[in-house]
């Protein structure tokens, strides 16, 4: 198996050998050179504990992806980015950025948080990548498009204008990253903050954030009381504010999604899988290795030929989505 210099497996497109392993050299580029012009002043050094917790997210990574016969591959803590100013797009937490392969994630000042948003990143980065020449300028390599094909399970069309399974892709990697971080919240570098996160849950049940959503519920993994004193402009009078400072899992809608999905295949295939984790495991082989096949086999052959299309193509509308599934 040749070594990967980065996270593209495959560059997709009518072109020569030579344009094809270009594409891959410039991504190898990135992977290596990670100084971006447009990240100065917006990015802060990494602690040395966080780097300690970026290398633990590799090694807990590596651990998955060899599951489904893949090789050891490390993210170096300088492809991690760790924003101080809440300029990522929309509400982007952390984001995957496979053309210049980094990830990049708020500063939550929390190592729960950094742990579980590199876990996440991190499964896509390792997970199956490929990048295509789009189809309109594939006659004109002199103004070349480079462009996303697949990430995990995720299919970018030919001319780059759609895309299918994101919802799934996410709720995968997700419900993967879930299994991961459960299973460390005693590790040495994070059992502070996992000890002071079950202390604080009882005090913070109930209470809702200034947008009226609840601050915890069972996917809270980090959770901090703060408090600030400052000084009233008008009455000069000092006064402390107390708020609380939460973190947890995300994609809720797309793994409620995922989960009644693998329900109904379970009840209609109780004779080939004994539990839903089994069920699970078919997801996540076709989202690390991208061998789709399996999964859409399971899906068609459980509930009718183009099912599997059907739930790509409703990926703008999550609540189409869950309607659909929940006629299968």
């Amino acid at each position: 198996m040749k070594e990967k210099l980065s996270s593209i497996d495959r560059v997709v497109g009518n072109m020569s050998e030579e344009f094809r392993e270009l594409v891959f050299k410039a991504r190898a580029d990135f992977f290596d050179n990670q100084k971006f012009k447009e990240l100065e002043g917006k990015e802060r050094e990494k602690t040395p504990e966080e780097v300690r917790i970026i290398s633990l997210a590799n090694d807990l990574t590596n651990e998955t992806i060899k599951k489904y016969g893949l090789k050891d591959f490390d993210i170096p803590a300088k492809n991690i980015h760790i924003i101080e100013e809440r300029w990522l797009s929309g509400k982007a937490s952390g984001i995957y950025n496979p053309t210049v392969q980094v990830v990049m994630m708020r500063d939550f000042r929390s190592k729960l948080a950094i742990l579980y948003h590199s876990l996440h990143e991190m499964l896509h980065f390792k997970s199956y990548n490929a990048q295509q020449l789009l189809l309109s300028t594939e006659k004109n390599l002199k103004v070349p498009e480079i462009e996303n094909y697949r990430v995990g399970i995720v299919v970018i069309s030919r001319d780059g204008r759609k895309g299918y399974f994101n919802n799934l892709n996410e709720a995968i990697t997700e419900e993967m990253t879930k299994r991961i971080i459960l299973s460390v919240l005693e590790h040495p570098l994070v059992l502070d903050e996992t000890i002071q996160t079950r202390e604080i849950l009882p005090q913070l049940e109930g209470r809702t954030s200034d947008n009226g959503m609840p601050l915890t519920n069972e996917d809270t993994l980090y959770a901090k009381i703060e408090k600030f004193t400052e000084q009233d402009k008008e009455s000069g009078l000092w006064k402390t504010t107390i708020s609380a400072r939460t973190n947890g899992l995300a994609y809720f809608d797309e793994r409620r999604i995922l989960n009644k999905l693998m329900d109904k295949i379970l009840e209609k295939n109780s004779e080939q899988f004994k539990d839903r984790e089994e069920v699970f495991e078919v997801f996540a082989k076709a989202m690390i290795t991208g061998n789709i096949l399996p999964m859409g086999r399971l899906i068609d052959g459980t509930f009718g030929r183009g099912t599997l299309r059907k739930i790509g193509e409703l990926d703008a509308d999550i609540e189409g989505q869950e309607k659909f599934v929940e006629s299968l």
